[in-house]
């Protein structure tokens, strides 16, 4: 009995063995050198999948400093003769377009690696252990460091459609996003285009925070020029609450996208990638439409830099300005003009001059050779959606004189007296200008810039 369990479990072995070989001989019919080659072509073949180039999201760092943790844009196109152009737009080129043209090679190391394998002054920028120059002036070095980037990426996800890669920095371990370019993509105007759409969303000049909806929660979204954003509760505190998410900002399909680098959890929504709506104003989540980001509401803000801020809002007789009010304008200008003077701007400004709001007409008094102001007081206050400009009575001797002897000032004064919707200028993302719109009568309107 023990001989035959013996033989039985000799030839169960046997035939198992068999069957390992069988599967090893299967695995191993090509060498190691031939399945990195393959491995190295297939993954070439996907970088050069977009006819017209990437746009590659590049975060050096986790960090969430200024330049360190930063995103920045970099243009490749990669071509089958292992050559790639570079291109970049930012504070590494010192905000001037550098282009350059290198080699590239895909390598196995535990995997697919994009590795840049001669230097390139745009990617090797980021990987360089210099000093930057743009520091120096808060006393920094980063010498033997630099920025602290990676020149290898283990290339993590290529689909065969080339709609995206992502890549992981080798020795960061930063994920970067690759997209595809569309037909007919200049690179330097592209990244102009897309600085410039950063810069009016996001510029450093930026008055009030911008505001994140989470469901239904809202965040502040504040000091967003560096790519950094602090994001913190709507009523909470800057400095105690604040997280730190950098995002980038690209183009492609015809409308601008922000990606920030980790998924984004507040209020039990995660969100990462957004479009730009530009009918609503805002950046809305591509994958829950109760997620997403606008600029400041303009009306608010308005009241508040009247009342709390000190600042003025101005215009010209050359503003954007309706018909009906632009004819308010130049018939003040030719009442000028006949006294050899002509109007220089309009201005409504806090009422720290004189405990109100002022409605100041400034002119060129050829006479005296000199501005001279005409200044009227208003009382203003915010009704539900809406702001009312109310005339009270001129504020000095000449003011005075001008409103009851010439109908053409007195029609400007009293035509400003009136209840106005508030809307942003160009976008509520940045509100340096602002457009007052009769509520009463939507053809009398007027934009004003904030000084």
């Amino acid at each position: 009995m023990n001989k035959i369990l013996s033989y039985t479990v000799l030839m169960a072995a046997t035939l198992s063995l068999g069957s390992c070989v069988s599967e090893e001989d299967d695995i191993f019919d090509k060498t190691a050198a031939e399945r990195l080659n393959e491995a190295s072509a297939l993954y070439s073949s996907r970088l050069e999948a977009s006819p017209y180039g990437w746009a590659m999201q590049l975060y050096p760092t986790y960090d969430n400093a200024k330049y360190f943790g930063t995103g920045y844009l970099l243009l490749m196109d990669f071509d089958a003769n292992h050559s790639v152009k570079v291109g970049m737009n930012n504070a590494l080129s010192f905000d001037n377009y550098l282009e350059d043209v290198s080699t590239w090679d895909v390598i196995t190391d535990n995997g697919p690696v994009l590795s840049f394998s001669s230097y390139n002054q745009c990617l090797h920028a980021f990987s360089n252990p210099e000093d930057l120059p743009f520091t120096s002036e808060r006393g920094e070095d980063e010498t033997g460091t630099g920025i602290g980037g990676d020149y290898e990426f283990i290339i993590v996800d290529a689909p065969e459609d080339a709609s995206y890669m992502m890549l992981k920095g080798k020795k960061r371990g930063t994920y970067n996003l690759l997209t595809p370019l569309q037909e007919g993509v200049v690179f330097e105007d592209y990244l102009a285009e897309v600085n410039e759409f950063s810069t009016l969303m996001f510029g450093n000049n930026i008055l009030e925070p911008d505001v994140l909806h989470m469901g239904d929660a809202k965040y502040r979204f504040a000091d967003a020029a560096d790519g950094v954003p602090a994001i913190y509760p709507y009523d909470g505190d800057e400095v105690t609450q604040s997280l730190f998410n950098p995002f980038l900002i690209t183009k492609r399909d015809g409308k601008f996208y922000l990606r920030f680098r980790d998924e984004l959890t507040l209020n039990e929504e995660t969100v990462q990638d957004f479009c730009y709506d530009e009918a609503q104003d805002r950046f809305v989540s591509v994958d829950n439409d109760n997620c997403y980001l606008e600029g400041p509401a303009p009306l608010p803000f308005f009241v508040k830099s009247l009342n709390e801020n000190n600042k003025r809002w101005i215009w010209t007789s050359t503003s954007a300005v309706s018909e009906s009010y632009q004819a308010l304008l130049d018939d003040v200008n030719s009442l000028f003009a006949s006294k050899k003077g002509y109007l220089r701007t309009v201005s409504l400004r806090d009422g720290n001059l004189y405990g109100q709001i002022t409605l100041r007409i400034t002119y060129w008094n050829n006479k005296t050779k000199r501005d001279t102001d005409l200044d009227y007081k208003f009382t203003l206050s915010q009704e539900g959606e809406t702001v009312k400009l109310t005339y009270v009575e001129p504020a000095t001797t000449s003011a005075t004189t001008l409103y009851n002897n010439y109908a053409e000032v007195k029609a400007l004064v009293d035509g400003m007296s009136r209840t106005y919707n508030v809307e942003g200028g160009t976008t509520n993302f940045d509100l340096h200008q602002i457009k007052l719109i009769g509520a009463d009568d939507a053809n009398f309107w007027f934009v004003a810039d904030i000084n």
